[in-house]
């Protein structure tokens, strides 16, 4: 394992940086940086479930053609910060409700590990809700995601990789993702969108039964299984294109399967739903530049408890499921259901303990146990063309939990698609049937793992 190595600033960097972020040198405008600001809807949850076997982390690199230089690195953080204050608090319990306030600690880069994404705990409370991680040609963010989703962490890992190669020369325009560092902060970048379209006309979410949940040996410490395959984006599509589903509809039916066929060879609950719980970016829906928390959950599946299944049979009930699911008003009530409890006088002036309670059994009762993976896909992604060639690929991995240790993330650059399961669970069964299902189905897949590497 490596020897983790901590890059720092000094103090007065450190007072520097704060006095630029109180009101900026272009022009004498104001960033529009507040002292604090509430939990989104969908971060609310996250630390109330903070625990060793629940990793509410997700991870997002880029794996450059170059080695990188941590000092370098550091001080492109600095000025991703500047842009993006937003990202520069901490955690802090109220009275009432857990809440996010500015933070102006010394920031600093750490070398990577074999095991990262550790979870959030309390002794964390007093620090960012991100690390950033260096490693031979990768930089790495680790968000808390209490702070944000995937998207707010897309924009500020681009932004930070392109920082990164800008002071090592390279010029590039903004777009992509990657926010202009010249440019001020914007109020909108730092909404809570739920809040704003929330319309409560009619309120659902979907009533489900619990799922089944895969069983093995639970690795100890803090040792983490990540496994990732790397295949050709172009093919996937091809596939997909092919059997006419898009390409999250045909992993997610790849994922479902195998999970169906070790449920039945088990012989354990073997009459269990068994449901992927696919995240869905809803700012394609309704449009908002926030780069906090701002998704909702589809969670297509088969009841094996009514007959057999194909694979064939899965792609279908996948596909017609998210075709029916995925769309604005069925998108409007499952967003108005979350929101409306926050409306509640009494559970508004409940103090955060009680609150806390009553989150973790509602957790329990409509949370992870409804499901028994996840997938996320994060899709094609672009970076400026002038820098675009310097990166070999993104990676996106997504912490497991206490009753699904086994959670797939999706992104792909560059016709390179990485497909990396994370899992606290020994056994591998689910990962190496879904990866040969992907051979089996023409592609070219080269799989690595934090332990090995094969073809």
């Amino acid at each position: 394992m490596s020897i983790t190595r901590r890059v720092g600033m000094d103090r007065q960097a450190l007072f520097q940086m704060a006095e630029r972020n109180k009101t900026s040198d272009r022009g004498g405008r104001r960033h529009p940086i507040a002292r604090w600001y509430r939990l989104d809807n969908a971060a609310k949850i996250y630390p109330v479930i903070m625990r060793s076997r629940h990793i509410s982390v997700f991870r997002l690199s880029a794996v450059l053609h170059q080695e990188i230089e941590p000092d370098r690195l550091l001080a492109a953080l600095r000025n991703t910060l500047k842009r993006l204050p937003f990202f520069a608090v901490r955690l802090r319990k109220g009275m009432f409700w857990y809440y996010l306030e500015s933070c102006q600690l010394p920031v600093t880069v750490e070398e990577d590990v074999i095991n990262p994404m550790r979870h959030w705990s309390v002794r964390d409370e007093k620090g960012y809700l991100f690390r950033v991680r260096y490693g031979q040609k990768r930089i790495a963010v680790e968000f808390f995601h209490a702070l944000t989703d995937g998207y707010g962490g897309l924009v500020f890992l681009k932004t930070l990789t392109a920082a990164y190669l800008s002071l090592g020369g390279s010029q590039y325009r903004p777009g992509h993702g990657v926010l202009d560092l010249n440019a001020d902060a914007q109020p909108e970048e730092m909404e809570d969108a739920y809040r704003r379209y929330s319309d409560f006309r009619v309120t659902r979410r979907p009533a489900e039964t619990a799922a089944f949940h895969l069983q093995g040996t639970i690795l100890t410490g803090h040792q983490l299984s990540m496994i990732t395959g790397i295949c050709s984006a172009g093919q996937v599509a091809e596939v997909a294109k092919r059997h006419q589903v898009s390409i999250t509809e045909l992993l997610t039916s790849v994922y479902l399967y195998q999970l169906y066929r070790i449920q039945q060879r088990g012989g354990f609950q073997i009459d269990r739903p068994v449901r992927i719980s696919v995240p869905i970016n809803v700012r394609r829906y309704f449009p908002t530049r926030t780069l906090r928390n701002f998704a909702l959950y589809a969670n297509p599946g088969i009841e094996p408890a009514l007959g057999d299944y194909s694979f064939e049979e899965i792609l279908l009930l996948v596909h017609y499921f998210m075709r029916y699911t995925i769309n604005q008003k069925y998108l409007n009530a499952m967003m108005g259901a979350n929101v409306r409890p926050e409306k509640n006088w009494l559970l508004r002036l409940a103090p955060l303990k009680l609150k806390t309670l009553a989150m973790r059994i509602v957790y329990a009762l409509v949370g992870e146990s409804r499901f028994t993976g996840t997938l996320s896909n994060l899709g094609a992604q672009t970076m400026p063309e002038e820098i675009s060639g310097q990166i070999d690929h993104f990676e996106f991995q997504l912490g497991p939990s206490r009753l699904n240790p086994v959670n797939c993330a999706v992104i792909s650059l560059n016709d390179n698609l990485t497909i990396a399961f994370t899992s606290t669970m020994q056994e591998t069964d689910i990962q190496r049937a879904f990866f040969q299902h992907l051979v089996e189905l023409g592609l070219d897949v080269t799989v690595m793992s934090n332990q090995i590497e094969r073809k």
